[in-house]
Formats: structure tokens, C-alpha cells, sequence
């Protein structure tokens, strides 16, 4: 049985003749008959009554022929679905700033995803100034950066607070102590990432005590910075949450000095859309300290 069968059937039916049958449905009238035919074979009972007074219903073929409309009514109403233009998916362009942790990134993105395929994320990683004037110029619809100043004209969500710790290699003097005093760094080396978000408050604390640290290296990432002091190149100023995973690789003391922590979390511009409303509305249940499903896994 196929649909061409059905449409055979239903318009003798709806002619009463198998001659008009035919050019309605714009086959020959043997085709159109031994399409009946096979249809009638295939149900294994005579649909029609083909006297001389035209095609009329048998019992079985009323009994059918609810059925029919229901099966011609089912296809064409797939077909017309399935020429429909899918509906677009919907689009969030997000920034987020350098030195997140990873895992927790991961798992807010990998969680929002799972949670709504239709919504396609577009990414950019860059410093917190960078990310501020896409805002600004409207490139990116939202970003996860600090919202420490700056933020007159713009909404934001506050999800996690970064913390700063002293990173030491496990071999320098000064590692097995309980803290450190901001004196006792002066002349120390030290490698930094200039555009970290705790160098302008650091730079201010040591400038203001006289510390003059000696700068023997620079990198673009916190994780190269941490790669820097396990080696033993020097100290460096680095978010806690980096450090707590890397214990057994370098020393991590608190500057009782340095009272620096950065709120960080979404930020936008205007109103939300409704798209940037289902990521907010997720991330504000997310806990980065028990990250969730990571993206590829």
C-alpha cells in the first residue's frame, strides 16, 4: 500500500468514477485501476463496486475510507511541515575574560548547552577593557568579566568572588612560612602578567611601601605564570583558585597586604533578550565551586 493508492481511492470516491478519478489525479484509468487493485489485494477486501451504475462503496470500502482520509489528511500535513523553513536557532554572543577557571567555565557553558541545543553560543576570550567596549559597540551581547567599576550604564550578575594569593617555588626560603610580609619582597624576582586584573592595585600597594620587586619574566596567561614559578623563576601574584589545584607543584602564602578580591560575573547593556535571560537564569544556579557537566564530555 502507498499514498498513491489512498489518492486513487479517494477520488473514485469523490467522483463516483473511475474516468474522472483518473484526470484528476492526472494518471490513465488503468493505471489509477490497478492501483485499486493492488490497494484492494494489499487490504485483502473489494473496496469499490465497479456496476453500471458508477464506483460505489462496498461495506469494507466505507468501513476503509475514514481511515484513507486520515492517512491522505496525516501525509499532506507532514509534507507541508517538512517544507517549512526551519526555525532559526537562536544566537548569544558572549565574551569572557582571560584567566577564568577553566573547569568552571567549561562547566557553565557545557550545562547551558545541554540544557538549551537550540541556543548556538559564539565565544570570545579577551582582557575585561576589551570585552567593556564590545559591549559598548554592541558586538557581543553579554560578557562573564569584572564588574568592579565601570558598570554605570550597564546591568550585571554577580557570580563568583576571585581571591589573590603569593605563589612561591617549593625550593624558595621563604615557601614553608605561614605568610609573608610585603617588605620581605623587596629586590625578590618576580614574573607578572601585565594585563592582570590584580597588577594596577599590587603595582599601587608596592609602589606606596618602597618595595621594588626585580620583573624576570612576563606572560600572557595565569597558567604560564604558574608554569614560571614551578620552574623557579620567581614569584608571582595568582587567583586562589588556580593555586588550590596546584599544591604539590608550588607553595601558595597569603600577603596580608594585599586586601584585593574581584567580583565577577555577567554584564550587558540595556534591556536582556530573551535568549540572555535563559543563560542568566542558568548561571545564577551554577556553583563554580562544583562545577557542572564539561563541554565533550
Amino acid at each position: 500500500m502507498n499514498i498513491s493508492q489512498i489518492r486513487y481511492f479517494l477520488a473514485v470516491v469523490e467522483t463516483g468514477s473511475f474516468t474522472k478519478a483518473a484526470e484528476r489525479v492526472n494518471v490513465s484509468q488503468p493505471t489509477l485501476s490497478a492501483g485499486i487493485k493492488r490497494l484492494e489485494e494489499d487490504l485483502g477486501a473489494v473496496l469499490l463496486d465497479r456496476g453500471g451504475r458508477g464506483a460505489l462503496l462496498t461495506p469494507a470500502g466505507a468501513r476503509f475510507l475514514p481511515r484513507a482520509r486520515v492517512l491522505m489528511s496525516e501525509w499532506t500535513a507532514a509534507r507541508r511541515e517538512l517544507r517549512l523553513p526551519k526555525p532559526a536557532r537562536q544566537r548569544l554572543r558572549l565574551g569572557h575574560m582571560l584567566g577564568l577557571p577553566p573547569r568552571g567555565l567549561s562547566g557553565l557553558l557545557g550545562g547551558f548547552m545541554a540544557a538549551h541545543p537550540d541556543v548556538a553560543i559564539e565565544t570570545l576570550e579577551a582582557p575585561a577593557p576589551t570585552l567593556r567596549r564590545r559591549l559598548e559597540l554592541g558586538r557581543i551581547d553579554a560578557a562573564l568579566t569584572l564588574l568592579d567599576g565601570g558598570q554605570s550604564d550597564q546591568q550585571s550578575l554577580a557570580l563568583l568572588r576571585q581571591r589573590y594569593r603569593l605563589a612561591l617555588p617549593l625550593q624558595h626560603p621563604l615557601a614553608h612560612r605561614a605568610s609573608v610580609k610585603l617588605n620581605e619582597l623587596h629586590d625578590q624576582a618576580f614574573v607578572i602578567r601585565p594585563q592582570a586584573e590584580v597588577m594596577p592595585a599590587s603595582e599601587k600597594l608596592f609602589n606606596s611601601n618602597g618595595v621594588r620587586p626585580r620583573i624576570v619574566g612576563r606572560a600572557e596567561s595565569d597558567a604560564a605564570l604558574l608554569a614560571l614559578v614551578e620552574a623557579g623563576l620567581g614569584l608571582a601574584v595568582l587567583p586562589s583558585w588556580l593555586l588550590d589545584g596546584a599544591r604539590e607543584r608550588v607553595a601558595n602564602l597569603p600577603l596580608a597586604e594585599l586586601r584585593v578580591s574581584h567580583s565577577i560575573g555577567l554584564a550587558w547593556r540595556g534591556e536582556a533578550s530573551a535568549t540572555l535571560q535563559l543563560l542568566l537564569n542558568y548561571a545564577e544556579g551554577y556553583s563554580w565551586d562544583k562545577p557542572g557537566p564539561v563541554i565533550g564530555h
